[in-house]
């Protein structure tokens, strides 16, 4: 969902991606300095595969992990062993077995390895969905492919990821899509007077920005869902979350209204859940619209590989899909 940024634990960041390994990264303490936290990894069991001992962290993708030791980012494996030792200046994730960093102000990729893949030379770039990666060239997007050639010009004024088989591209200030080969599938078309983007297709289905409002377009480029939606976000699990009327609820395919417009905010489904709050708490709804995990929670994030991370007045740590803790530790203990 594309929305207002939520304040989480500064030490573990969110990466959303399509796949992920069952490791969760947690804030614990190290065992050898009585009130110091690092970042370990545990099982869906709550028990710790990596012991706590990294600076920072992400989740795994790919097999890997991007931690941070001394001052520098490498990679690990499932082993906790270094794959890449720390060297970089920033984190990253594996995508297609490149990952993205950047080195002086400009971006390039690296192998699994380490090893640099396609030189340092992009004002900016996405990481590799369906074989290409978006990338900005001066004031232009284009596309690469895995060796870092140019398959598709920077002729774009913005770009996203491919999806489906389309990625969604800014030309004369209006987002249309184009094909792999950069044909264009749907002419650009869709404009706003603000910074809204044109979403990957998802199921068949893409949001897009039609003065100010968000509506849903097909492959063919045909409006399906009218732009009625001060914020949509993709469909997931059949649904998709929206606003309007300053609250947020659940459209179907059809654009029906399936779960009322009465919370304060929301999220995408995840394994049958989705992150609500209401007043100043979070909890998760199942698909009929009901309360499946009490609003019991002050920061949350989604459920993935069965777990979700949680924090309360008093504590922190995951929890499964039934709200009990699997792993916890006291809040007051950061």
């Amino acid at each position: 969902m594309i929305g207002t940024e939520e304040c989480f634990s500064s030490m573990i960041e969110d990466y959303r991606r399509k796949s992920c390994n069952h490791l969760f990264a947690i804030a614990a303490r190290d065992g050898s300095k009585g009130d110091r936290l690092k970042i370990g990894y545990l099982d869906r069991a709550g028990h710790f595969l990596i012991p706590p001992k990294f600076d920072e962290g992400t989740k795994f993708n790919e097999g890997l992990a991007a931690v941070k030791l001394r001052g520098k980012w490498g990679f690990i494996n499932e082993a906790g062993e270094f794959q890449i030792q720390p060297s970089f200046p920033s984190r990253s994730v594996f995508t297609e077995g490149l990952a993205r960093m950047i080195k002086k102000g400009k971006w390039g990729f690296i192998d699994r390895n380490g090893g640099l893949a396609i030189d340092y030379k992009f004002d900016q770039s996405f990481d590799f969905s369906e074989g290409l990666a978006a990338v900005q060239v001066g004031n232009a997007y284009g596309f690469i492919n895995h060796n870092g050639i140019e398959v598709i010009p920077p002729t774009f004024e913005d770009a996203r990821s491919f999806s489906e088989g389309l990625a969604a591209v800014k030309s004369g200030d209006a987002w249309g899509y184009i094909e792999p080969s950069g044909r264009t599938a749907i002419p650009p078309q869709f404009r706003t007077e603000d910074f809204k983007v044109a979403l990957a297709f998802i199921g068949g289905l893409a949001r897009v920005p039609i003065h100010g409002k968000f509506g849903f377009i097909n492959r063919q480029g045909e409006l399906v869902i009218p732009p009625r939606f001060d914020l949509a976000g993709p469909y997931s699990e059949g649904v998709a979350c929206v606003e309007f009327d300053e609250a947020f609820g659940y459209i179907n395919e059809s654009g029906v209204l399936t779960i009322a417009a009465r919370f304060e905010y929301a999220r995408d489904f995840r394994e049958g859940l989705a992150r609500v709050k209401i007043g100043n708490m979070y909890g998760f709804i199942n698909h009929q619209g009901d309360i499946a995990i009490p609003l019991s929670f002050i920061a949350a994030k989604d459920f993935e590989g069965g777990l979700c991370y949680v924090e309360t007045l008093k504590d922190v740590g995951y929890i499964g899909s039934s709200g009990e803790f699997v792993w916890k530790r006291s809040y007051a203990a950061r």
